[in-house]
């Protein structure tokens, strides 16, 4: 019975432990914290395209801008006296410019939808940053709680080993073996007053036949097969 009563506190102690209410709020933080991270890899994958293409912009707008600047030093150069000619590279150059003034509107709107990511970026540090350190007090506060459970544990299984070096070992392996089943009721003591012991109702021959064997015998219902002490 004592060690029955060690096992159903140790299984409660087990259930407890593994129930923290702050290990729930451990694994919604860390669940937070991993969202967070996911979210920032992907900001940081936006940004490093939107810099790239507006890189690219401004490559194609240098370009374009030097094919200009080319084109305004042979029409004031005087190289060039045919009026059709001169109307041709006028329209070629500002063609050009109207080209280079586009491009670099696209790269000021990358480099500020790369600041707007810069912006989401910092919000997501700090909501991490905060996460990080919410785990970290619950962890010690998980830790702290485990610990003191693992203590009460620790120190049933040395109560346990003593008492069960007092019990015959063929009834300690009945009794393992018949918990699997039973649980916390697999051994029940014996009533010789009102007969009952078992869960269920003992037949009458059931009841005299325990009765007839000493005090401290342990025996097996024929009814339903747990133990029965004596």
């Amino acid at each position: 019975m004592e060690l029955q009563e060690i096992d159903t506190q140790t299984e409660q102690l087990l259930h407890k432990r593994s129930n923290f209410e702050v290990r729930q709020k451990l694994a919604a933080v860390r669940a937070e914290q991993q969202s967070c991270q996911n979210q920032l890899d992907g900001v940081g994958m936006q940004r490093v395209e939107i810099l790239t293409r507006q890189k690219r912009l401004e490559d194609e707008a240098a370009i374009v801008r030097n094919k200009a600047d080319t084109g305004d030093n042979r029409l004031y150069s005087g190289e060039i006296t045919a009026i059709r000619d001169l109307q041709a590279m006028q329209d070629e150059i500002a063609g050009l410019r109207s080209r280079q003034s586009l491009l670099e509107e696209q790269a000021i709107e990358a480099l500020l939808e790369a600041e707007g990511l810069d912006k989401q970026s910092q919000t997501l540090v700090q909501q991490k940053n905060a996460a990080d350190e919410l785990q970290t007090v619950l962890k010690a506060e998980l830790d702290a709680a485990e610990s003191e459970i693992d203590e009460q544990i620790a120190a049933l299984v040395a109560k346990r080993s003593q008492i069960n070096s007092l019990v015959e070992d063929a009834t300690v392996a009945d009794y393992e073996r018949l918990r699997e089943t039973f649980g916390p009721s697999t051994a029940v003591r014996f009533d010789p007053v009102s007969g009952c012991g078992c869960p269920q109702d003992m037949p009458a021959v059931e009841v005299a036949r325990v009765k007839r064997c000493d005090a401290g015998t342990v025996l097996n219902c024929s009814e339903c097969g747990r133990l029965v002490l004596r």
